[in-house]
């Protein structure tokens, strides 16, 4: 009986444990009345160069949505350096300032689309906040947060399977 009672806790100390690495799809999601997905989307990010820029439009275009592209290119560019001094040593820190450049006129959209993400180097992500902003009324009208609650136990999911959570969440 005693050889029973140990495999199984050895069996839930095993799972328990192994539970912790597996990605979890619990996400908060709110979506205000009258919120029409129909509508046309424009994506606002600091930077163009962003990985999660070119993958949450490709999402968002092969599931049907209405894009409308940013009518600028952004990004931060080298402007020289500072040089610093610490006791003995001297070293250079490159300095950036970011730019914005207007490639074509604006179009409207309905809806803009923003988010913050924090990820690692394997094209994971640890947690995605999105949020759908109504451009005539300035309310927000789509909130979408990945994992629903914060965990003291980092725990990551590739890039695409937390975009395509939002982005079924969006069309329900």
């Amino acid at each position: 009986m005693k050889t029973l009672f140990y495999s199984f806790l050895i069996f839930v100390a095993i799972g328990s444990f192994s539970s912790c690495f597996v990605g979890s799809s619990a996400r908060s999601l709110y979506k205000a009345p009258g919120f029409s997905s129909s509508g046309t989307f424009k994506i606002i990010a600091v930077n163009t160069d962003d990985v999660l820029l070119g993958r949450l439009e490709n999402q968002l275009l092969k599931n049907g949505f209405n894009l409308i592209a940013d009518n600028y290119l952004r990004g931060a560019i080298p402007m020289g350096s500072t040089t610093v001094r610490s006791g003995d040593t001297t070293y250079q820190v490159p300095n950036h300032e970011m730019m914005a450049v207007r490639f074509s006129d604006e179009k409207p959209a309905d809806y803009l689309i923003r988010y913050q993400y924090s990820g690692s180097d394997e094209n994971r992500i640890y947690f995605l906040n999105i949020n759908v902003t109504n451009s005539k009324t300035g309310k927000t009208e789509v909130s979408f947060a990945y994992p629903e609650k914060a965990s003291s136990i980092p725990v990551s999911i590739p890039i695409d399977d937390a975009i395509a959570l939002f982005v079924i969440d969006l069309r329900r």
